[in-house]
């Protein structure tokens, strides 16, 4: 089972603004099936005052194999 959606907040490494997302933290492609657009999304967040992208970490696990994002 992939985990649920998370809201959090973050403070921006660049422009040191916080800002609300939402982060997926592991993600069973065994059992859903998203596409990379939407994996992109569950481990990265874009902050909306400079525009710089954060990786907020993921753990997949694919035909039974964990890997870290």
């Amino acid at each position: 089972m992939s985990s649920p959606i998370e809201d959090v907040v973050i403070k921006c490494p660049q422009c040191d603004k916080q800002y609300k997302d939402w982060w997926r933290p592991s993600v069973n492609l065994d059992l859903d099936d998203f596409d990379d657009a939407y994996l992109a999304e569950c481990c990265s967040a874009v902050c909306p005052h400079c525009q710089f992208k954060v990786s907020l970490g993921m753990l997949t696990v694919e035909n039974g194999v964990f890997n870290a994002q």
